[in-house]
């Protein structure tokens, strides 16, 4: 199926979802309280699923819920067992600094320091929290073991870039056969986690399927049928024993993660020589004496500092130098292989394989200025960033500084590209910067061999997967209605995304789950969206918590005003908040339809079955709090501010409309539990809570999102300069035609 280079306007569906509560009332039934006439097991027979990638339907969609019910299970299972990876629950008992060690608590907890009860509480949720990111770790290594497993072609190359129709490349995301999955194929239920997560991040799952020649697990998709099957009405994942002997064969790890191996094996940076690390250093035997405990931050491979003395040289391997070292690495396949830059694959706007022009074009093609830069600059500076006899200490920082200092010098980019000397001045185009910074993101808190760090994906994933447990939908009469419902609302997201493409818009949860359900079959969500916006429209994995608010605002404010319904179906503070913003004064008293739509919310009793603490509004797990430069954060605070005195002014508003209508909106005191542990959030849209400060780094990834926004901001102020610069040309044309037309008469 070929992608149309320019799709037709989509007509706007006129009717509407069914209502949520449509046949019972999901909202309001008690978390975890099954109705008796659901048989979860008959109902789960019935799924109507296959194992090839497809458009999500309402069978998929509940096939996707109970994956995510029985990635919960584990995840509590995990977290809930005492002495996993040696780490005790009786360590509660000890101060809480003492599990911190020397560091303090991630971004996001800022909680008081909690006394009495509330303090045991509070350290056995680090304790919990700390065996699950041990475990996240450990599975994101495991995943990348089956992935070395699965068939592959040759690495994607510059040459394969530059052909017409290159399967490898331009054509790869359409072609490629089918996988046949089997069930003695399905890996552990971590590392089909860690697939999950990743393929939730489209763009990058499709860099890293092309870079690395991997057509089969680009098409392949969840097997639903298979997962389906595999997961009982406990959520307990079981599989054939083939499958558990085919796992160990081919990638030589045991088929339960706590059996594993507790080192890791790794390569010296600086002399090559191989040395095993230990994955964690912050386990003790339930024995150990108090001070003698080290705290839950720790230096192992799977820790959140990690450090590491080579046997052979005595040099030091740490966390920052396996991003530099993976650098280092990619530049070599460049130079030797032509092997692309992460981030140099795909068009940063359009996120699809764009053919990259033949000479001389091809010699300052922006996209691919980053792997020129490499060859013609700076390989042998690359070449010594690790070395025994130079600086014992290069981080990731020391490369941006390198980097930074050639886009910086109009003499040596305009050798890069080629460009005469005669050209006096000649800076790298903005889309030359763009591609610069596309390829940093790929190391910043990152030295997987994917495009992203994948445990932090993993942590986002899980506050979604959080929220879907506690609404419960799957154990529903209406189960299958509710899924056709969102469905059919997804859709119109996508019509408001392809409609408005310098807007980013933000999903309801009922929504994320159809729209994740698609983008777990990627050659069929690559299609849709393509066909749909000539656009492979990405899953923003990372969002500041401020702008995230505000789009969220602008899409529901969109929705009501294109489908005239409401867009988040919730009574909480900040959803009622919402609505009354959309009504101006004036129109409060004009009968405005925002105010109708408001009105008719709670008139129709709709509101009353979806209370504030359990209803699906803003999916917010890819809210993060970036960590900025002292000029950036001076701009980004004001702005902050700004957007939460406009939130305040309108909950006062809010609340004076909702008490004239004889209701009362809920206060702004929202508590999440956080492993057995009770701690307040402002609102629903905030960067969720973590105690491990490798934790929180990994989760927020915050210099990618740095990054990333600066890539969205110069793509399109070079949109505006071209429109500028052709204006200029097309007036410059006319005066020539007219004053030759003059001076001919």
């Amino acid at each position: 199926m070929a992608p149309h280079s320019s799709a037709p306007t989509p007509k706007l569906m006129d009717e509407s979802p069914p209502a949520y509560n449509d046949g019972a009332d999901d909202c309001t039934r008690p978390q975890g309280n099954v109705p008796d006439d659901v048989d979860l097991a008959a109902s789960f027979a019935k799924l109507t699923l296959g194992n090839q990638p497809k458009d999500p339907d309402a069978d998929t969609c509940l096939a996707h819920l109970k994956l995510l019910h029985a990635i919960q299970s584990m995840k509590e299972d995990v977290g809930y067992t005492d002495g996993l990876w040696g780490i005790w629950d009786s360590r509660a008992e000890n101060p809480l600094e003492d599990l911190f060690g020397t560091q303090g608590p991630a971004p996001g907890a800022d909680e008081p320091v909690p006394t009495g009860e509330d303090r045991v509480k509070a350290a056995l949720s680090r304790i919990r929290e700390k065996r699950w990111a041990l475990f996240v770790a450990r599975a994101v290594d495991r995943y990348e073991s089956w992935w070395r497993s699965l068939p592959k072609g040759y690495m994607l190359t510059e040459q394969d870039m530059e052909q017409e129709g290159n399967t490898r490349y331009s054509r790869f995301p359409s072609t490629g056969a089918l996988i046949d999955w089997k069930e003695h194929m399905l890996p552990p239920l971590d590392v089909l986690m860690v697939f999950h997560a990743h393929m939730l991040n489209p763009r990058a799952f499709l860099e890293d399927s092309m870079r690395h020649g991997m057509g089969t697990i680009w098409t392949a998709g969840m097997p639903w049928k298979l997962v389906n099957d595999s997961i009982d009405t406990r959520f307990n994942y079981n599989v054939p024993d083939s499958a558990k002997a085919r796992w160990v064969e081919s990638t030589n790890r045991a088929w339960a993660s706590q059996e594993d191996s507790m080192t890791k094996s790794l390569n010296c940076a600086f002399c090559k020589h191989a040395f095993s690390a230990p994955w964690t250093t912050c386990g003790r035997s339930e024995q150990a004496k108090t001070d003698t405990l080290p705290g839950l931050v720790g230096n192992g491979y799977g820790d959140g500092n990690f450090s590491h003395n080579c046997e052979n040289c005595g040099l030091q391997n740490y966390k920052e130098l396996l991003s530099v070292s993976k650098f280092v690495q990619d530049s070599a396949l460049l130079l030797s292989r032509s092997v692309p830059m992460p981030g140099t694959i795909l068009d940063p706007q359009t996120g699809r394989p764009e053919r990259v022009p033949e000479e001389p074009r091809s010699l300052s093609f922006p996209r691919t200025f980053p792997n020129r830069m490499i060859r013609l600059d700076l390989r042998i500076k690359i070449m010594e960033l690790i070395r025994p006899d130079g600086d014992l200490h290069p981080t990731m920082e020391t490369v941006r500084s390198m980097v930074e200092s050639v886009v910086g010098s109009d003499d040596r980019v305009r050798k890069i590209d080629s460009v005469s000397a005669f050209r006096s001045r000649y800076k790298p185009r903005i889309q030359a910067k763009v591609s610069v910074r596309q390829m940093m993101s790929r190391y910043w808190e990152n030295f997987s061999s994917f495009a992203l760090d994948l445990s932090g994906a993993v942590i986002r994933q899980g506050v979604f997967i959080d929220k879907m447990v506690k609404l419960d939908w799957l154990h529903a009469p209406s189960a299958r209605e509710t899924m056709q419902r969102l469905i059919k609302k997804y859709k119109r997201f996508i019509t408001i995304m392809h409609l408005n493409p310098t807007h980013v818009a933000v999903p309801t949860l009922d929504v994320d789950l159809a729209w994740h359900t698609h983008q777990l079959s990627p050659i069929a969500y690559y299609h849709h969206t393509v066909e749909l916006s000539s656009k492979f429209i990405d899953h923003n994995d990372k969002m500041d918590e401020s702008k995230l608010s505000a789009a969220f605002e602008w899409t529901s404010k969109k929705y009501q005003e294109m489908f005239n319904e409401v867009y988040s179906e919730c009574t909480c503070w900040y959803c009622e908040t919402l609505r009354s913003a959309m009504v101006s004064s004036v129109g409060k008293f004009l009968g405005s339809r925002d105010q109708k739509i408001a009105d008719e919310f709670h008139s129709s009793g709709a509101a009353k079955l979806c209370p504030p603490d359990n209803s699906a509004h803003i999916s917010a797990h890819n809210a993060v709090r970036s960590i900025e430069t002292v000029e950036r954060q001076r701009v980004s605070s004001y702005l902050r501010a700004r957007h939460q005195e406009k939130l305040d002014r309108n909950y006062e508003r809010a609340q004076k409309r909702a008490q004239k209508k004889g209701r009362e909106l809920p206060p702004k005191d929202e508590y999440y539990n956080h492993w057995g542990y009770s701690y307040y959030m402002y609102s629903p849209f905030m960067f969720p809570y973590y105690y491990a400060p490798g934790l929180g780094a990994r989760a927020a990834a915050p210099v990618v999102v740095e990054e990333q926004e600066a890539v969205e901001e110069e793509v399109v102020a070079e949109e505006e300069e071209e429109v500028v610069v052709e204006a200029a040309a097309e007036a410059a044309e006319a005066a020539a035609a007219a004053a030759a037309e003059s001076t001919t008469s």
